[in-house]
């Protein structure tokens, strides 16, 4: 995560298509989902972000085990 921090600060030209960023996307998707699932999921945007794509609002997917509290 620190790398990803590094990036951000100083080599991100700030130029992504998608909302999120796709630096952003990866840090969500490794708070949400772990850190393997998290940097394949943030892997796989970084390989849909090129300059012929649309673009548009991409949120990092929901944690795929909630924890449930039964009352």
């Amino acid at each position: 995560m620190r790398l990803i921090r590094f990036y951000q600060k100083y080599l991100s030209k700030k130029r992504c298509p998608y909302k999120p960023s796709c630096s952003e996307y990866t840090l969500e998707c490794i708070n949400n989902q772990g850190v393997l699932i998290g940097i394949l999921l943030g892997a796989w945007r970084i390989l849909r972000c090129n300059p012929f794509t649309k673009g548009g609002y991409d949120p990092a997917p929901e944690p795929f085990f909630k924890k449930r509290w039964l009352l």
